[in-house]
């Protein structure tokens, strides 16, 4: 007798069936109960038998389905049927549960619970900490997903490749058909621009995300759409910071205050890099807003001893029913043709942005100076 475990065994047997077109791509497969009456051994061997089929791409799990038949065609993506359920399971994507104490999460989260109100699902929340996106999609117990952390390209595509029917929140990927809700971050950054330029400042700078993401890549091209506008410019005041939190701003305004790069208005991407930002500012002797102009995104409450931004509401609660709803048009085959939405962010005009009142010809000779 080999010593190959009785589940490779029933494993072999399953592939070559569905090779010879027993079961065609879409079909169900037998369950683990009915595959250890079959062959006559426990379910725990029939359970590691199916799990094994379906790590080498030959299936994929559907809760309460059990495991369908992939095309084993070179590039095939595996089948997915579209979900009829009456309460289809909604998941819920984090990279980590800490998160639920962001402002950006919890008004996320209650817009998503406030939408499923009216809807009928139900909603999980999974947290994807230290775990591959390739075993998070195999292993999954949902029928769609809206994923609300960010997640890099190649994960992005993975799950479309496998037919993971979700909906990006906040994500996006630039040339891919794929299904996201997010805010309008082009026409944002344009609009606190050129109000910065009414107040009279003309050393504007921005603060954005990641250069990897797709709202960093808009806040830059409508910040040099907006300087073509305003003519005559001292120096290049765009910087990407690696993240999206208050030490990332602290440390990229002090390195462009170093190097000289020193705007009389601050445009940031996000409240608390604005905070991180403010917080350099102060090192180097600023004055909010005497001095240096700041505005945010988020809409945050403000930190204790803080000031209150002039800041961009980024409709999160609006992001959350909206993806919700589209998740499940997807779902029930009922998707528009363009499953990509924006919200245009609402401007909050608060006392960290004044009028400039520095003269402007004072403004362009000391450019290169502390302020």
């Amino acid at each position: 007798m080999d010593d190959i475990p009785i589940y490779q065994h029933i494993k072999e047997i399953l592939l070559e069936e569905i090779r010879q077109g027993k079961y065609r791509p879409g079909d169900r497969l037998p369950s683990s109960n009915e595959l250890a009456k079959l062959f006559s051994v426990s379910r725990n061997t029939t359970v590691k038998a199916l799990e094994e089929l379906v790590r080498e791409g030959a299936g994929t799990p559907f809760r309460g389905r059990g495991t369908i038949v992939n095309d084993l065609a070179p590039g095939a993506a595996p089948v997915f049927r579209s979900v009829r359920n009456a309460c289809p399971d909604v998941g819920l994507l984090l990279a980590d549960l800490d998160d639920l104490n962001h402002p950006y999460i919890t008004r996320i989260l209650a817009g998503i619970s406030e939408r499923a109100k009216t809807l009928s699902c139900s909603l999980r929340i999974f947290c994807i900490r230290n775990t591959a996106i390739r075993d998070f999609v195999a292993q999954r117990h949902f029928d769609g997903l809206i994923v609300i952390t960010e997640l890099p390209a190649a994960s992005i595509l993975y799950m479309k490749q496998r037919n993971v029917p979700f909906v990006l929140l906040g994500n996006d990927l630039p040339g891919e058909p794929v299904a996201a809700v997010s805010g309008d971050s082009f026409s944002a950054t344009g609009e606190a621009m050129r109000m910065a330029a009414r107040l009279g400042h003309r050393r504007i700078g921005v603060l954005g995300g990641p250069t990897c993401k797709a709202v960093t890549t808009d806040a830059y091209l409508a910040y040099r759409q907006v300087l073509a506008e305003l003519g005559p410019y001292a120096g290049d005041c765009f910087f990407a910071a690696c993240d999206w939190g208050e030490k990332s701003g602290y440390q990229v305004f002090r390195r462009l205050w170093m190097e000289g790069k020193r705007p009389t208005v601050l445009i940031a991407a996000e409240d608390y890099m604005a905070y991180g930002a403010l917080r350099a500012a102060s090192e180097f002797g600023l004055r909010v807003p005497e001095t240096l102009s700041v505005i945010g995104a988020g809409n945050y409450p403000v930190p204790e001893g803080r000031i209150p931004l002039t800041t961009f509401d980024l409709g999160l609660e609006e992001r959350g029913r909206r993806s919700l709803a589209l998740l499940l048009d997807i779902l029930n085959g009922k998707a528009p043709d363009d499953t990509r939405i924006y919200l245009h962010p609402r401007l909050i005009e608060r006392g960290s942005c004044v009028e400039n009142t520095r003269k402007k010809t004072k403004g362009r000779k000391d450019a290169g100076k502390k302020i």
